[in-house]
């Protein structure tokens, strides 16, 4: 009996030490030796208006909080896996590689638009018309234009076309497949799509 005693003496002192030091935690707000704080964020996604899905997601997971009668499929292995690579891998991109890229992707065009503007014609030396080093030459002709290629780890990722349309020079960008994730990650963003094509057709970026 005195052993009983003793254990349910322990077991309230146990979590009498525990809601103490939830109360104290409460007070100043400040993280010791039993308490440490993960951030998190909840996200609620809607489908036409309607509740979807709600997930949980800290530093490196994604959890399902909620699915909505509308989306009960997506709660499955194939979704959660989704969630914890792609999804996350963009959602805490710090170094913010994506808008790198594409910037520098921006520069690029820039440069041969700049360089055409003074020439009027295109050089068979990538160098001349800039410095990226992701840019290679596919095909040109110094007067009717070719296809570039930007490179992503060294595999062609976008193509950019030169050509003349209603006997003005014009270009225009697309994305290539390949298997690298990296590019996979950039041409599927809305940024390049916007950049690359409208609703109805590519986008021209005219050079004179």
């Amino acid at each position: 009996m005195k052993y009983l005693f003793f254990l349910i003496v322990s077991y309230n002192f146990i979590f009498a030490n525990i809601f103490e030091s939830l109360k104290d935690f409460a007070y100043d707000k400040k993280i010791n030796q039993n308490i440490s704080i993960k951030k998190a964020e909840i996200l609620s996604f809607y489908d036409n208006k309607n509740p979807c899905i709600e997930l949980l997601i800290t530093d490196n997971e994604v959890s399902i909080l909620k699915t909505f009668d509308s989306c009960k499929k997506l709660n499955n292995a194939t979704f959660l896996e989704f969630l914890n690579k792609d999804f996350l891998s963009l959602y805490q991109d710090k170094q913010l590689t994506l808008k790198k890229e594409l910037k520098n992707l921006k520069n690029a065009m820039q440069d041969i638009m700049i360089y055409y503007k003074l020439h009027y014609s295109f050089s068979k030396d990538i160098k001349d018309m800039s410095k990226n080093q992701n840019l290679t030459i596919l095909n040109i002709d110094e007067k009717e234009g070719g296809v570039l290629l930007y490179k992503i780890n060294n595999q062609a990722c976008i193509g950019i076309e030169l050509q003349k349309i209603n006997n003005r020079m014009a270009m225009k960008v697309y994305g290539i497949e390949n298997l690298d994730r990296q590019c996979k990650i950039l041409i599927d963003s809305p940024s390049f799509k916007n950049l690359s094509y409208s609703k109805k057709d590519f986008n021209l970026y005219y050079l004179e």
